[in-house]
């Protein structure tokens, strides 16, 4: 039985609080002309990093055009450039900030690699706004996986239990992952909301972004 009578909140971290300005492969082109590669050489290194998004992938990318610089140099660069390119969604840090000041207890639950979506975090300023962090990588499990909720909560100190919520954008990720592991959901997506398959779990909410959601959160109380 959990004994906290704080509500605890497990949130996603991509398109929910953050956004990344450009597609996944907008780096490359930047990538190239620092390396003094063609513009044309673009598509390759994203297919080259694609294949091992990793220190390890940016090595064979090296030796690929003969780069001098390691490849764990290459990824930090690369973490760099991803966190640069990462902005907080409107009302998301007054949204957290009432949340919390409510009494919620706050976990980001988030799929991607450790570096980048730590980077991410520390440079939108939404380390000290939330009260715990758990990365698919260091993880060992990826969203819908109900193991990477548990993390999440143990790593709050706490079981989670049906009272207990999730919110995040993608429906096969956050919405299903809150179903397996018994939680209430919130999915975030414009209204009206696009239909999901007959199969699919059905959220407990839906709200156009994050500080809806919060609003909806604070009224369960």
């Amino acid at each position: 039985m959990n004994r906290h009578p704080e509500p605890l909140l497990l949130i996603d971290l991509d398109h929910t609080l953050v956004e990344r300005d450009g597609g996944a492969d907008a780096w490359t082109p930047a990538f190239c002309t620092t390396h003094g590669l063609p513009a044309d050489a673009a598509p390759t290194v994203f297919a080259l990093f694609r294949a091992d998004p990793s220190p390890a992938g940016f090595t064979r990318i090296a030796a690929h055009y003969g780069l001098t610089h390691t490849g764990r140099a290459l990824w930090n660069a690369h973490v760099a450039h991803e966190a640069a390119r990462t902005h907080l969604l409107p009302g998301v840090p007054d949204a957290l900030a009432t949340l919390r000041e409510a009494g919620w207890t706050i976990g980001v639950v988030t799929n991607g690699h450790t570096d980048i979506q730590r980077a991410k975090l520390a440079r939108t300023g939404l380390l000290p706004a939330v009260d715990a962090v758990c990365v698919s990588e260091e993880a060992g499990a990826r969203k819908p996986a109900p193991e990477i909720f548990h993390l999440a909560a143990a790593r709050l100190g706490r079981t989670l239990t049906p009272a207990d919520w999730m919110v995040g954008n993608n429906p096969a990720t956050d919405i299903c992952g809150a179903h397996a592991t018994g939680l209430r959901s919130i999915w975030i997506t414009p209204a009206p909301p696009p239909p999901l398959p007959p199969s699919h779990p059905v959220p407990t909410h839906t709200a156009p972004d994050t500080p809806a959601a919060a609003t909806l959160l604070l009224a369960t109380r």
